[in-house]
Formats: structure tokens, sequence, C-alpha cells
């Protein structure tokens, strides 16, 4: 795994705009844009999530994040783009071209929706045979199914072999992302040719719900500028996972709380003796775990035991006992919100 301490971000120190739930300055008030207008603007929020209490838990710890970590950690894996550091976690960095590639290529890597794929031919074929004969369907048929093999082929061994070492080429790199040290985020707008910038603390964070075309009910957590009304959308899950954006909520705003360490997440171990305050706080032996727990943990343990248990946590905390601080620093927050 490369030494963090021998790339570009060697050090930390914190700007003065970075973000620090112990001091919100006082903030400008909403305009209310009253209840109508309100109501109809923000007719997918669900609810609005408090700031600057925190419950500890972390959403980035499931099983595939820790083996990929692992693999990393001993040289098996390439990172696409910029790393999760200790000074900003990128976003919007994969190409769009790209998320349509990796959606074929998943669909058939993966055996399930392979085999669907496959069995769906088979019953085309079936049907055809009794359509037009045994020879006439062969004709029809062995063409698109030799091409759908190739497919399969090709992304499980050539397509993965090449993106494991050349992973930039499916990144662009914005200068987008969440900026501990200097408490701003910076997001791609709704088109994706202009980005918008701000502090931390002037976003207002959402969580909404989308219907999709079938049916099925997802929802994901916002963030809303609440003077300007961008917004930029955080994580995705599907309906009956809601609770997970609470800890994801929690973690990012940790991430960003310049009075809090660094959450203990694999992602992130390698940089926490580079950023000030999780050092001071690991070196007073308050993180309780060795330096490289996660380098080392037992990933047969956590996937059986360590991980349903921390799952459980998150779904048992009191989401709603937080307080939210932000109330204190914006004085209509509680009036003039989105919901």
């Amino acid at each position: 795994m490369t030494d963090p301490e021998k790339t570009e971000h060697s050090g930390a120190s914190y700007s003065e705009t970075a973000y620090r739930s112990d001091a919100l300055p006082r903030q400008a008030p909403l305009s209310d844009p009253g209840g109508f207008a309100r109501a109809l603007e923000g007719m997918n929020f669900v609810e609005r999530l408090p700031t600057g209490s925190y419950a500890g838990l972390d959403i980035d710890v499931d099983p595939d994040a820790v083996e990929h970590f692992q693999d990393r950690a001993h040289g098996g894996m390439n990172l696409a783009g910029p790393p999760w550091n200790h000074i900003c976690k990128p976003s919007n960095l994969m190409k769009t071209r790209w998320e349509l590639i990796l959606l074929i290529a998943s669909s058939m890597i993966d055996t399930v929706m392979f085999g669907f794929i496959v069995a769906s031919f088979l019953l085309t074929f079936v049907l055809v045979i009794l359509a037009i004969g045994f020879l006439g369907a062969v004709q029809k048929i062995a063409w698109p199914l030799a091409i759908l093999i190739s497919l399969r082929l090709f992304f499980k061994y050539p397509f993965v072999w090449y993106l494991e070492r050349n992973p930039e080429v499916m990144v662009r790199d914005l200068g987008c992302g969440f900026f501990r040290t200097a408490g701003k985020i910076k997001f791609r707008t709704y088109w994706g040719k202009e980005t918008f910038e701000a502090p931390f603390i002037e976003f207002d964070p959402y969580i909404a719900y989308h219907v999709q075309p079938n049916g099925p009910v997802s929802y994901k957590l916002v963030l809303r500028h609440r003077y300007r009304g961008r917004q930029t959308e955080v994580a995705t899950v599907p309906q009956g996972r809601k609770i997970e954006l609470y800890a994801v909520w929690d973690q990012l705003q940790r991430y960003m709380d310049v009075s809090q360490p660094l959450p203990d997440i694999p992602a992130l171990e390698a940089y926490r003796s580079l950023d000030p305050t999780t050092a001071a706080y690991d070196a007073a032996g308050k993180r309780g775990r060795p330096a490289d727990y996660w380098v080392t943990l037992d990933l047969d343990w956590w996937k059986r035991e360590g991980y349903p248990e921390h799952m459980k946590k998150i779904a048992e905390f009191p989401w709603d006992s937080l307080e939210d601080k932000m109330e204190d620093s914006v004085p209509n927050l509680r009036e003039a919100a989105m919901a």
C-alpha cells in the first residue's frame, strides 16, 4: 500500500472556514417562500436530519469495503482517481459513458444476472423451435447466444484485467468533493457543465424519496444549500434500508468536523496519523484499536459476527434523539426549512 507520508498530502492544517460543531457561527436566516412554495419545491423531502450531534456509527465498514481495502493494502488493486484521505473525499469522478459500460459489464459478470439472461435466451429458443422448427431456431439464436457468451468472457477477464491496471481511464477529476480541512463542498450542477462550491455549514441534510418507473421506492440523502437552493445527492438506498442514511450522514458529518477524529473506517486508516485532531485522539489512546486494525482484521469473523452486530447498532440507535445544533445557528431554520 502506498505510504501516505510520501504523498502530496503529507500533512494537514485546518483553515478558519473548517467546520467545527462545537463552534458554529451565527448565520443568516432563511428566506421563507411560504408554505405552498416550500411544499412544492420540497415535495419529495421526507425529513430534515439534525446537524452537529453524533452517534459515532460508521457506514463504510461493510465486508466488501474491508476486503477491497485489505487487497489494496497488499498491493493487489489500484485506486481509480484520488483516494479518500484526511483532506478531501472526492466525488463525481466517474465519466458518464463509463457508468453505462460498467452497468453492462456488471450484468455480464454477475452469475445470477447472466443466468437470467441465458434462461431468457433458452426460453426464446424453445418458442422459436415451436414456430419455425429446430434448424430455423438454431440459425436465429446461435449468433446472438455466441455474442452473449463472448461478452461475458470479455468483461470477466480482459476487461477487468485492464481496469485493475488502468483505473484512471474511467474517471474525470473536476476537483469536486467534501473538503475537511477547508470546510467546503464542491459538486457538479445538474447538467455537469459547471460546479457549485459553498461552506459545509450552509447545507441542510434531507432524506428524500424517489419512485422508480416500475414501482419500487428508494431513499436518498440530499444536501441542499439553504440560501441558493442548489443540492447534491450523497447516497441512495432501497426502501427497506432507509435507516442506513442516518449512519451515512453521521459519518460524513464527523469526517467534515475537525473537532472530531476521522471516522474509523478502512478507507481512512492510513491517514489517521496525518490529521491533527485524529492523531491527538489516537495518541491519547482513545481509539482503542491498533493502528493497523482494518488491515489485519479477521474478515471471516467480521462477515459472520462483527458486521451484523454493527448494523444492529445502526438499526437500534435512537436517531431522533440527536440534538440539532444548526437550529441554534440559523434563527428560523425550523420554521423555514423544506421539511
